[in-house]
């Protein structure tokens, strides 16, 4: 698996969540400050199971869910933003989760002198898991785990991204 990291120090508490795939519900606390916490439901073997909170988050005044339409719907990116470290130490600010379906959030408020993330993990269900740290009662960092494709018959599947409308670079 490939580890995606938002860059920045991490001095908080860890928190992972690798080869935890099956997403079905995210619920994420957070204010006008930062994302406070983030809990995952997960399909594993058949049942539903409700991550913990990471160690260390804290309770935000806001709360939203985001239910995608499992097993039909899946994580494709994770866009952020972090607070400068001049604040007295780095953090998440905003969120936003993208599937195949459609867009999530942003929840929280972006800075405009923040640090922004972006990573786009494509249609090809190759999201492997979160993973993170907390500090001072908010997410101070988090990332992704995406899975390479396993097969070649993966290439010409229907969820294949569509490259036809890229430009095309002159050699």
């Amino acid at each position: 698996m490939i580890k995606l990291v938002t860059g920045g120090y991490s001095y908080g508490k860890a928190w992972d969540h690798k080869e935890r795939t099956e997403l079905v519900q995210i619920f994420i606390s957070h204010d006008d400050y930062a994302i406070r916490s983030l809990q995952f439901l997960y399909s594993e073997y058949g049942k539903l199971v409700l991550s913990d909170p990471p160690d260390g988050s804290s309770i935000g005044n806001r709360f939203s869910t985001v239910t995608l339409q499992y097993p039909d719907e899946f994580l494709t990116s994770l866009k952020g933003t972090y607070c400068p470290e001049n604040y007295g130490y780095r953090k998440l600010i905003s969120i936003e989760f993208g599937t195949n379906l459609g867009r999530y959030g942003p929840f929280g408020q972006a800075y405009k002198g923040g640090e922004y993330f972006d990573f786009q993990m494509g249609n090809h269900r190759s999201f492997g898991g979160f993973y993170g740290t907390v500090r001072n009662g908010a997410l101070e960092s988090i990332g992704v785990y995406v899975k390479p494709i396993s097969c070649l018959s993966n290439l010409n599947s229907d969820l294949q991204v569509n490259v036809r409308n890229l430009p095309v670079k002159p050699k």
